[in-house]
């Protein structure tokens, strides 16, 4: 063998070792086990994911326990995703979208409320407003009505945590220090200002009539819902669709009425869903076929009585109503809707 294929020979082995010296020196300091390796080459990972540092004897989340307690409720499509393998564990730092969602617009819209309202800057309220159609008034659909709707997620992908893991990690509006160390996020970071905003909106006072809690595992957003509406329920959410302009093709649909829980997926590092149960709503559902032929079945809410809502909403801006009347809106497809079912029974 000539000198100089020992010499490419030798380097080879050399830059072999050093990769690997590499990578097993960074799996140890991040903690990722060769059964988090194997997971990942199976399967596509979600980008700037936080390095799995859970126990490896905590199972994640499963459809059992969905079944334990609703047993005759079929698991909805925008749950089952987030039980998949290769979705586990789902900590991310990619949470901090502004992804153009119903609910994120809302957020958008208060906090510039709260920055321009009282200087009387007419045209940032303004471009906050919604360029598609969300709100609407309790009469207004009907066939042949024509909407420019988006349907969108919350755009986080973040899935559950186990129940154990998800309640030993602080979440309150005290804890931001520890929450933010926690998941190594800067403190003027986007990420950390994402967090300040949804443990507040968590934490402010309930409207009259309404019932909210946070749920931060599978577990406890099953036990919050089943404890106020029973077990004989049925679980909705919207089938996403683009945004473009979309007719009403027939009657609008009563679904349930004067009770119900709606759950909304919050922009997290894990999964956590902003729940509440508004008293006087009713839950409709709306055949819709886009300008493309796409057709959609929309579940949207009806909140029957909006006399005790702030004057500040947004919904009375856009539709430039004051409080009082029935205001409906459309959901999110990662919008879980529960009502109870009139039926007493009910196969999966």
């Amino acid at each position: 063998m000539s000198l100089a294929n020992s010499c490419a020979l030798l380097l080879l082995f050399f830059l072999t070792l050093s990769l690997y010296t590499t990578f097993s020196t960074a799996a140890n300091t991040i903690g990722v086990t060769h059964t988090t390796v194997a997971v990942a080459a199976d399967n596509v990972p979600f980008p700037k994911k936080v390095a799995t540092f859970l126990p490896s004897d905590i199972s994640p989340p499963t459809e059992k326990y969905w079944y334990s307690r609703l047993p005759n409720t079929p698991l909805p499509k925008a749950l089952r995703y987030l039980l998949q393998p290769g979705h586990y564990p789902s900590i991310t730092r990619e949470f901090a979208n502004e992804n153009i969602s119903a609910a994120v617009i809302q957020r958008i819209y208060r906090r510039v409320y709260k920055r321009h309202y009282k200087r009387g800057d007419k045209k940032s309220l303004k471009s906050a407003l919604p360029d598609s159609t969300i709100f609407y008034q309790y009469n207004d659909l009907h066939p042949g009505k024509k909407m420019k709707i988006l349907f969108t997620d919350s755009g986080t992908k973040a899935s559950f945590l186990p129940r154990q893991i998800a309640e030993s990690i602080p979440f309150s509006s005290d804890k931001i220090p520890e929450i933010l160390k926690y998941f190594a996020l800067e403190v003027n970071s986007k990420e950390a200002q994402v967090i300040r905003e949804e443990i507040g909106g968590c934490e402010e006072p309930n409207m009259e009539g309404e019932d909210k809690y946070c749920a931060t595992s599978l577990e406890s957003l099953i036990d919050y819902s089943v404890e106020r509406l029973g077990q004989n329920v049925r679980v909705l959410s919207t089938e996403a669709g683009k945004k473009q302009e979309y007719t009403v093709s027939a009657e609008v649909r009563m679904i349930g009425d004067h009770k119900a829980a709606v759950c909304h997926k919050m922009r997290y590092p894990y999964a956590v869903h902003y729940c509440h149960v508004i008293a006087d709503t009713e839950v409709d559902e709306v055949p819709l076929v886009g300008a493309d032929g796409t057709r959609v079945k929309a579940v949207t809410v009806c909140h029957l009585n909006t006399s005790a809502w702030s004057p500040d909403h947004m919904a009375f801006q856009v539709l430039k109503i004051k409080p009082g009347p029935a205001v409906c809106h459309f959901l999110d497809s990662d919008t879980l809707v529960w009502v109870p079912n009139k039926d007493k029974k009910m196969t999966p």
